[in-house]
């Protein structure tokens, strides 16, 4: 098998146990932590994903349709993905272009992500298993198989590798194969859908816990508007982003996710107020090289940088910095400037804190009057990459201001998508 070649395997029976439903409370048990193998520079940059069959028929209608149900109930009802069209190829169609075979060779995809895009028989999928794997074939477990096969193979076009090929792979497991990821996202996991080491084939074609929160970290929280999001660098060439309860860490220079991640904040810095709970916080700031604070409804509490620590207990923001509005009781996002000015927003308005004087030297005004073209309101979240751009995000999109030139007006070419561009902020 090649490099490009990602195969569901050959396999000499169908495991019906557990298959094609949730998992077994013991399967649930082992998948809490978030694992999965990426490939980051392959994640598609667009949420939108065209879908084409390059031979669809009637006499194929079943089998496209059970693909279709399968893919959208997994990768796409647990993100913000959305694929589209699931009908015939046009010659230069674009997206995921699928070939139906019955063929001696297993399933399979020739590229990983957006390398497929545009690509004919991009993924070959088989539907009637007279030639591979023909226990398949029977009518009680067709559509199993097709489901189970199409969930596996749209993970690799999502950018996913085998996690059987991850350097931490249990020795018992020798199913490398494929090409590998650049990133791995937690520890191995025997119940991913891209595990040929899974003791229920495919895992029945239902997504693990950790393959959702790989996935989330890559194409979005389908929810995401409804949950607590911030930004920080924190020096050292790290970005955090945080999205609910969990964290993200990037590298500051190529804007791509660190292995390991996402993981919880609260179970990454010591003493975590109890009063906060674990679905996230609002803003984060860096104040000097060794403080940062981190902001929650009307509340703040300091950050130690290098024990990575919360000091002492939340406190009332409008009481503790200096000159705050009593009317802002909660902000969106937090930047530090880098010249000893920081910036707080909220809604459509935004202030302006002074480092020296420790008190707010710019009251609430209009976002538009002070920021060109930067989004108008209701900022997810902010931070100086420390390349003298400023970066915002909102919603799937983010902006890009140049520090330095004095101006605040959003750069050329911008909005942009967050998916693709910055692989592992969380949005």
């Amino acid at each position: 098998m090649n490099n490009t070649n990602h195969t569901v395997g050959a396999l000499a029976a169908i495991l019906l146990a557990g298959c094609g439903g949730e998992p077994s409370t013991e399967q649930a048990a082992a998948t809490k932590a978030d694992h999965l193998y990426v490939d980051s520079s392959t994640i598609w940059s667009r949420l939108h994903i065209p879908v084409c069959f390059e031979n669809a028929a009637d006499y194929n209608a079943n089998g496209r349709g059970w693909v279709k149900d399968a893919v959208t109930a997994t990768w796409q009802a647990n993100s913000k993905l959305v694929f589209t069209g699931w009908g015939k190829c046009a010659s230069d169609a674009d997206g995921i272009r699928i070939l139906i075979e019955d063929s001696d060779d297993p399933p399979s995809a020739s590229d990983l992500g957006r390398d497929l895009d545009g690509e004919e028989d991009g993924i070959s999928l088989n539907f009637t298993f007279h030639n591979w794997n023909s226990s398949c074939a029977d009518p009680a477990v067709r559509e199993m198989c097709v489901k189970s096969i199409a969930v596996h193979e749209f993970g690799h076009a999502l950018g996913f590798a085998h996690e059987q090929n991850r350097d931490d792979t249990p020795a018992h497991c020798d199913e490398a194969q494929g090409s590998d990821g650049d990133t791995t996202v937690g520890s191995w996991d025997s119940h991913s859908v891209m595990n040929y080491c899974n003791p229920v084939w495919n895992n029945g074609g239902v997504l693990s816990s950790t393959d959702i929160r790989g996935l989330q970290a890559y194409y979005g929280h389908p929810n995401a508007a409804n949950l607590r999001i911030a930004a920080v660098n924190l020096g050292q060439d790290k970005i955090y982003t945080f999205r609910g309860g969990l964290l993200s860490r990037l590298d500051a220079d190529d804007g791509v996710m660190d292995s390991g991640y996402p993981a919880s904040i609260s179970g990454n810095w010591d003493n975590w107020p109890s009063s906060w709970g674990s679905d996230g916080i609002d803003a984060a700031l860096r104040w000097n090289g060794s403080t940062a604070y981190f902001f929650r409804d009307d509340e703040y509490v300091r950050i130690d940088i290098a024990s990575k620590s919360v000091v002492g207990s939340p406190k009332k923001t409008a009481t503790h910095w200096g000159g705050w509005p009593t009317s802002w009781t909660s902000v969106d996002a937090a930047l530090d400037w880098g010249n000893g000015k920081f910036y707080f927003f909220r809604g459509d308005k935004y202030l302006r804190y002074d480092y020296a004087t420790d008190q707010v030297d710019v009251a609430p005004r209009s976002i538009s009057s002070y920021w060109p073209g930067l989004f108008s309101a209701n900022i997810d979240s902010a931070f100086n990459r420390g390349n003298g751009k400023a970066y915002f995000m909102k919603g799937n999109s983010y902006d890009r201001v140049d520090i330095d030139d004095g101006e605040h007006d959003v750069d050329g070419g911008y909005p942009a998508n967050i998916v693709g561009n910055w692989p592992g902020v969380l949005f």
